[in-house]
Parts: C-alpha cells; sequence; structure tokens
C-alpha cells in the first residue's frame, strides 16, 4: 500500500474541496445522502444482511445502503461511497468487515475511501467548532458530550472517539479509552432509559446543518422552551428534560422564538428500502 500519511493528507484535501465546492461552511454538520443526492447520484436502501454500502459508476452513477445498519454507520458508509465516486475508484462492494475479507482494509482504495469520509463529516474545524460552542473540553470531555457531538455529527459514538484520535489528533489514548469504556447504549440508559434499546438523538440550539434525521420509534432529547410543530412526534416528559419520540414518518419543525433557533426532524421508517429522497414521505392510509 502506497503510504498511509500521504493517502490521509489527499483524501483531507478532497473532502475539503468537495464541502466548499458544494458552499457547505465549516461550522455545519451534512446528510451524506444529500450530499450524494446534491451530486445527482442516485442513493437506494435495501435489506441485505451482509452489505455495508456499494457505489456503481457509469453516467447515472448510484449507491446502495444497507437499511439493516445503525443511522450513524448508514451515513459513513454513504460518505464512504462518495469517496469511491470522487476518486473514480470505479463500481466497488462493500461487505461487512469479517475475516475472510480483511485484506480490503488494506486496498488503498479503501483506505482512502474511509479517510474521505472522516474528514467529510467530521473536519477539525467542524469538530472544534461544535466543541467550543457547547463549551466541552478535550481534556474533560464525558461521555454523554461526546455522544451528543456524534448526533449532531450524524456519525457512531465509536467512530468519532477513532476519528478524534488517530483522524485528527484530538484526544490522546488514554482519553480515548476512557470514553471507549462506555457503550452507546449505557449512555442512554442514563439519560433516557426508555431509549436504551432504540436511538437518542441530543439536539440543542447549537445544532447547525442538517435536519435531525431519525427512524419511527427513535427519541430526540429537546431544548428546553422548544415549540414543536407537527402531528409526527409525542412528546414526553422527564425529569432528566423533554424527549420527543417518533411515532409516524414525515416531517417536523422545532424552535425557540426567543434566540431565533430551529431545526427540521425528518422521520422515515425503520429499515426503509427503496430510493432515499422518499423515505420521508408521510404514509398514507387507504
Amino acid at each position: 500500500m502506497p503510504n498511509k500519511k500521504n493517502l490521509a493528507t489527499d483524501a483531507l484535501s478532497r473532502a475539503l474541496r468537495l464541502r466548499k465546492k458544494l458552499g457547505i461552511d465549516l461550522v455545519e454538520s451534512v446528510s451524506p445522502i444529500e450530499i450524494a443526492e446534491q451530486l445527482n447520484i442516485e442513493v437506494r436502501l435495501v435489506d441485505i444482511p451482509s452489505m455495508e454500502g456499494m457505489y456503481i459508476a457509469g453516467s447515472n452513477p448510484k449507491i446502495i445502503l444497507s437499511s439493516l445498519r445503525p443511522l450513524g454507520r448508514i451515513n459513513f458508509t454513504c460518505a464512504h461511497e462518495i469517496g469511491h465516486h470522487v476518486y473514480g475508484h470505479g463500481e466497488q462492494f462493500d461487505e461487512i468487515t469479517s475475516t475472510e475479507n480483511m485484506s480490503r482494509k488494506n486496498d488503498p482504495r479503501e483506505f482512502s475511501a474511509d479517510c474521505f469520509a472522516g474528514y467529510f463529516l467530521m473536519p477539525k474545524a467542524t469538530v472544534d467548532s461544535g466543541m467550543q460552542r457547547r463549551n466541552y473540553s478535550y481534556a474533560n470531555l464525558e461521555p454523554h458530550e461526546l455522544y451528543g457531538l456524534s448526533s449532531w455529527l450524524g456519525v457512531g459514538y465509536t467512530t468519532l472517539i477513532n476519528h478524534m484520535q488517530f483522524g485528527l489528533q484530538m484526544i490522546n489514548p488514554e482519553k480515548s479509552r476512557q470514553l471507549l469504556h462506555y457503550e452507546p447504549q449505557e449512555i442512554r440508559q442514563q439519560i433516557h432509559p426508555a431509549s436504551s434499546k432504540s436511538n437518542l438523538h441530543i439536539v440543542d440550539e447549537n445544532w447547525i446543518g442538517r435536519a435531525v434525521d431519525c427512524v419511527v420509534g427513535d427519541y430526540i432529547l429537546i431544548p428546553p422552551n422548544s415549540t414543536l410543530e407537527g402531528n409526527h412526534l409525542e412528546l414526553i416528559q422527564s425529569t432528566s428534560g423533554s424527549f420527543l419520540k417518533a411515532k409516524a414518518t414525515g416531517i417536523a419543525k422545532i424552535s425557540n422564538q426567543m434566540n431565533s433557533w430551529s431545526a427540521f426532524i425528518r422521520i422515515s421508517s425503520p429499515n426503509y428500502k427503496g430510493r432515499s429522497c422518499y423515505r420521508f414521505e408521510e404514509e398514507v392510509e387507504e
């Protein structure tokens, strides 16, 4: 394999250039599925258990994603497939990693696409901005804070820790070990026990950029004094805050008029299959 440092540097450059080309501010988190659509790449979700994702090159490029994976993993895989598109790697099929296909991890195309995905979704300036606006400290970063940051970035808890240690060198190995000691389910249990076995999105007034994408059954921690528009979510009051539970597909909005903040919440069905651009459409009863 070519020098990994050179490959990573090239991936960083390509990721930042694409953000600049699309006019994405570095303080914003992004939805890679939306980005793919902006690049005229058709995105489909399918229920293939053994697959992470697939990129199909050509005059009408496509990205195929497994709907059976967690949302954070789907996002990272989509960004990975965008990386294959940006590099012009041609058709790629990415299986779930196993001992039989570990050799793919030594493929420079796979390494470059992984680096691209990390730097596109989690550039240093974006992570720094998210930390500073929330008054978080790298040295004293707590698991629930890191979980909230990963929620905003739309990536997995473990994925963000590894990227902060190896890709961005923002935390040292000891801090990484401390954070990895906690499982996401354990963190959700501490914040809102009902969400421990589903998913919890932590939304605050520093949420900038992408919409809050979730599936029916997910929970969303919202800022105090938020106003909810839409009937797709159930409000749940708890001693630890106000939570929403996604109960129907569609698009809703939360806002706070006192500080002119708002965010859209887009809800899809669990394990949605089909064109990604239709995943938030409301189900019509016949």
